[in-house]
């Protein structure tokens, strides 16, 4: 008797799915890459002073921040130059930082019943709370493999969370506490 070359090949799929793999712990990224970050609208420069106190420089639009010595074009600069023009403006300054303006959002994408954006303001905010609040998983969503996207001044973190078991009562620590701008995708579990 022949097997059809169809059904060999979904076999092999089926057996191939079926393998163990290593399931990354959660709280420890599976990637991390960086990225240059060029200065955005919004970002806000701290500068501490001498004295102590801190003085907050929100980029405009425009991109060119008001400080005493004139204007300080810093908007689509690399941090690096963009903190060594600031230096020369305040050549007395204790420390400058750079933080880079997030959305107080979490965005929930992929097979879940209703894509969102979904504010943190009323506290924090875990990821089982979030794909709640897009109305839980479609049939064909893949709880397995679900990932979680941490950006923040050029450090891009991926995570990838087994859901299935922590929804079993096993393993809770997929249950990771969101940040301002996390996206979480929730692929489509083809076989």
């Amino acid at each position: 008797m022949r097997v059809p070359a169809v059904l060999l090949v979904l076999a092999f799929f089926l057996i191939g799915g079926c393998a163990t793999r290593e399931v990354p712990v959660a709280g420890k990224p599976i990637s991390v890459s960086e990225v240059p970050y060029t200065v955005s609208a919004l970002d806000q420069i701290r500068i501490t002073l001498p004295d102590g106190s801190e003085s907050i420089l929100t980029v405009p639009q425009e991109g060119a921040l008001e400080t005493a010595s004139g204007p300080v074009s810093v908007r689509g600069l690399p941090r690096e130059t963009a903190l060594a023009r600031i230096r020369r403006a305040y050549p007395h300054s204790a420390k400058i930082r750079l933080e880079e303006f997030r959305t107080n959002r979490v965005t929930v994408l992929g097979e879940v019943f209703h894509q969102i954006h979904t504010d943190l303001g009323d506290g924090p905010m875990r990821v089982m709370d979030a794909i709640a609040s897009a109305n839980g998983f479609t049939p064909l969503a893949n709880k397995r493999r679900v990932r979680l996207l941490r950006q923040n001044a050029g450090t891009t973190e991926v995570y990838e969370l087994d859901l299935r078991e922590m929804m079993r009562g096993g393993d809770l620590t997929g249950n990771m506490l969101l940040k301002p701008g996390d996206v979480i995708t929730v692929p489509r579990n083809f076989l």
